[in-house]
């Protein structure tokens, strides 16, 4: 019984995953950038998530407009350097607020693997409901980063503000 849980939680936690990595890839064509000198379109990982590996394999010979998607793993906050999609995990969501204010000026999207998150400065927050994947909006938050939000991400959205 012990053992069909345990693969009952992985599969889930690796669906999650599939899901989460599905969504933050789509949000690219919802979300606009100002234009950058930026050769790479880069999304961070920060902490530990299977996300990064589900990422990894969507995100194969795509690109933003004319820039190929790379996935970083951060382990320190001090390693996070220029990205335009970083992703916070669960393990590491209490430095969200500390992350905000790293990030500001650098028209990063911050995402956050927990809800409720966008009160710490989060932009997109995934959230379950009744057992679906949904996320959180903050407008705000988004646009406070030099970031346009097409109002169709916004209709399909749980708006925090």
């Amino acid at each position: 019984m012990v053992l069909i849980f345990g693969l009952t939680q992985g599969l889930f936690a690796q669906n999650t995953a599939r899901y989460q990595a599905l969504f933050v890839y789509n949000f690219t064509r919802y979300i606009q950038w100002p234009s950058s000198n930026s050769q790479e379109f880069v999304v961070g990982i920060y902490g530990k998530s299977d996300i990064y590996s589900e990422l990894k394999t969507i995100s194969v010979n795509k690109k933003i407009g004319t820039s190929p998607i790379v996935i970083k793993q951060f382990t320190n906050s001090t390693e996070i350097g220029k990205c335009q999609i970083l992703f916070i995990s669960s393990e590491v969501s209490g430095q969200v607020a500390q992350l905000a204010v790293q990030m500001q000026g650098k028209n990063t999207l911050i995402i956050t693997e927990r809800s409720g998150l966008a009160r710490k400065g989060a932009g997109i927050c995934f959230a379950l409901e009744d057992g679906k994947q949904k996320f959180e909006i903050s407008k705000t938050n988004v646009e406070k980063t030099g970031l346009m939000i097409n109002n169709q991400l916004l209709e399909m959205a749980i708006l925090t503000d």
